[in-house]
């Protein structure tokens, strides 16, 4: 949208008007096309295209509620420490993950998103070994974060 006076010689602003610019075809980058590659293949538009990974989102943002209410009414259990040991590192790594591909990606910043990506990867798992740890050699998620809360 583009600004142009409705008379040149009175230039108040009450006599601004918004003009609206055509959409043509967006040139992102200037880069040379190679005489071998004049050819683009574009993938075959596919509708569900994501929809595993939404659900997977949903489904640990989702489970997370009744395995957070089961401690609490229930105490601590192997079964439901399991879980959110489990869950928890996979909900965090999904929302981490979103973020990085949002502010960080191979676009604007090649070598940082990759580094950061291959971090988050590895503290996953790092999180994860840690939470088969503690649940299988020490108290539990649950009774760590009772003992932690009441310190």
């Amino acid at each position: 949208m583009a600004l142009h006076l409705a008379t040149p010689a009175f230039r108040s602003v009450a006599n601004l008007t918004v003009r609206q610019q055509t959409m043509g075809l967006v040139k992102i980058h200037s880069s040379t096309v190679n005489a071998n590659t004049t050819t683009v293949t574009a993938h075959k538009p596919d509708r569900m295209h994501g929809s595993l990974h939404w659900n997977l989102e949903r489904a640990a943002s989702a489970a997370l509620v009744p395995l957070i209410a089961t401690q609490f009414v229930l105490g601590a259990s192997p079964i439901t420490d399991t879980l959110i040991g489990v869950v928890l590192p996979i909900h965090l790594h999904i929302g981490f993950d979103a973020c990085i591909v949002d502010y960080f990606n191979p676009r604007k910043a090649p070598i940082v998103g990759r580094v950061m990506t291959a971090t988050l990867y590895a503290a996953t798992a790092g999180v994860l070994v840690g939470c088969y740890q503690i649940n299988t050699q020490d108290v539990g998620v649950t009774e760590l974060l009772t003992r932690l809360w009441t310190a």
